[in-house]
């Protein structure tokens, strides 16, 4: 676990992007994709209409939870272009958690580029190694097949399926439930988890 009297995002980094945590400036970027129906469709709110929707959200969402001192969600930095392409994170993870649940979005001009394969791995391994953490989950939905294929890459073991409503849009939608264990990545994680 880490202590979170001391809490600071650390900086992360894989071979192609940087992960720091989000701050207002990265408003526009962060409004590029989540302007898109695409990429909000199974996510818990509506579309941005505006840059101002995703200032808003950036405050209630990523810089309300760093001030709790929860781990959440880092600006995904491609260093080719030295732009924001997404976020990754755990989902509000708090200094006493034993479990995370990954959080992956990607600007869609940026997918095909397997860039979520590379970013799991790097929260795979911060969330072990760094945040003291005993079981990873992630969850997909069911007509996400690009969603899937990483985490069976990366040795995450299929769970179960479940229905989950989406109060802000009134649906519901199947879901696939994946997780990962503390002893499996210990035993693995020089073969899967090499950095670069």
């Amino acid at each position: 676990m880490y202590d979170s009297s001391n809490f600071k995002m650390k900086t992360l980094e894989t071979s192609r992007c940087i992960l720091r945590p989000i701050n207002l400036d990265d408003a526009p970027y962060l409004f590029d994709y989540y302007k898109e129906e695409v990429v909000v469709k199974y996510l818990p709110f509506k579309k941005h209409n505006t840059i101002s929707d995703t200032k808003k959200f950036i405050k209630l969402f990523f810089l309300k939870n760093y001030k709790e001192g929860k781990i959440g969600h880092y600006a995904v930095v491609l260093k080719k272009e030295n732009r924001v392409v997404g976020n990754v994170g755990f989902n509000n993870l708090s200094s006493s958690a034993v479990e995370g649940e990954i959080g992956i979005c990607i600007n869609p001009t940026y997918w095909g580029y397997n860039l979520s394969t590379e970013l799991a791995q790097e929260m795979i391994r911060y969330g072990f190694d760094d945040l003291g953490l005993n079981k990873i989950i992630a969850i997909t939905f069911e007509d996400n097949n690009y969603s899937q294929k990483p985490l069976e890459k990366l040795g995450f073991n299929y769970i179960k399926t479940f229905s989950k409503k989406l109060n802000s849009k009134n649906i519901i939608v199947r879901c696939h439930k994946f997780e990962m264990t503390k002893g499996y990545y210990i035993k693995n994680k020089f073969k899967l988890y090499k950095k670069g």
